[in-house]
């Protein structure tokens, strides 16, 4: 039986080494043998050069796969990437930033052991900022409640899947990707660990909130129709506000003989139902651009060179 570790990596040079000796000693009471998939996702930095120590130090204990890509594509892409050069049973993806505690590794084993082919690792504490958590917090209640599957509550990309779930996932030719989302998508017998999330090494996110913006609609846009479901509901709850006002106009017209007043308002609501409508148009090019990037039918990432 064989256990792979999918280990993106951008820019994560200082604190490589430091994480996976923390890594290693997690797993020194495993009776799997290991197989480690690093994914140099375009790093600026030495941080292949390290991967490569790394392998030259330890290879002769576990099996080493290291993947380049030709640039930075993302850690959704350097994920995918991954999982797809993985050959376990079991594949437990983390990222490489101390963020993902190690030690919670042995869990997931055991509850993989007793049937779970998804097994997840539910952030039971966070070190970011009272913002950042209170964001967190919010989208994933949002995701919940407006996605079309069970997504679970704070459980991000740590965890540990079967290898079933591994050759589904590897099958789905979808371009704009959402982990977790496709992890619960694929159902199977699943199960939370709770695990606190540890501060980051360098204590700056390599992903910055654009990108955490862009994960999130990601994630909302890719499980959910209920954002066009809104705004259909808008559309027609507008619709009725403007019937109301031609009747009231037509009233004050025909049975008081007064002129309309109020013309500033008037310009307010205009204006004010020109922004929904702009925003309604942005929410449909969300999804409009999101079909246009699966049509394209591009590869997410470019593999610049496989090492193994």
């Amino acid at each position: 039986m064989k256990l792979s570790l999918v280990l993106p990596v951008y820019n994560e040079s200082e604190h490589l080494r430091t994480f996976f000796l923390d890594l290693h000693q997690a797993l020194t009471c495993s009776t799997l043998s290991i197989e480690y998939v690093f994914v140099d996702d375009g790093s600026t930095d030495d941080s292949l050069e390290k991967i490569l120590e790394l392998k030259d130090s330890h290879g002769a204990e576990a099996e080493f796969r290291i993947t380049s890509l030709s640039r930075n594509f993302g850690h959704q892409a350097a994920v995918t990437a991954g999982i797809f050069e993985t050959t376990g049973d079991a594949v437990v993806v983390m990222d490489t930033d101390m963020q993902d505690d190690p030690s919670a590794i042995p869990q997931f084993l055991e509850k993989w052991r007793d049937g779970y082919e998804v097994v997840y690792a539910v952030r039971s504490q966070r070190k970011e900022n009272i913002l950042f958590r209170l964001l967190f917090k919010a989208y994933y209640r949002v995701f919940s409640r407006v996605s079309h599957i069970k997504v679970p509550h704070d459980a991000g990309n740590y965890g540990l899947i079967d290898r079933k779930i591994v050759d589904t996932i590897n099958s789905m030719p979808e371009h704009n990707r959402y982990f977790p989302g496709l992890r619960a998508w694929v159902g199977f017998n699943q199960t939370g660990v709770p695990v606190p999330r540890r501060a980051r090494a360098d204590g700056k996110s390599r992903v910055g909130v654009i990108g955490l913006i862009r994960l999130a609609l990601d994630g909302i846009v890719s499980f959910s129709n209920f954002p066009l479901r809104i705004a259909f509901l808008l559309a027609l709850l507008l619709g009725c506000f403007g019937f109301i006002g031609l009747l009231t106009i037509i009233y004050i017209k025909l049975f008081t003989g007064e002129a309309v007043i109020m013309w500033a308002s008037i310009m307010c609501c205009i204006l004010f139902f020109g922004a929904g409508q702009f925003f309604l148009i942005g929410l449909l090019g969300e999804y409009i651009g999101r079909i246009y990037s699966e049509v394209k039918q591009r590869p997410q990432y470019v593999v610049k060179k496989i090492i193994d």
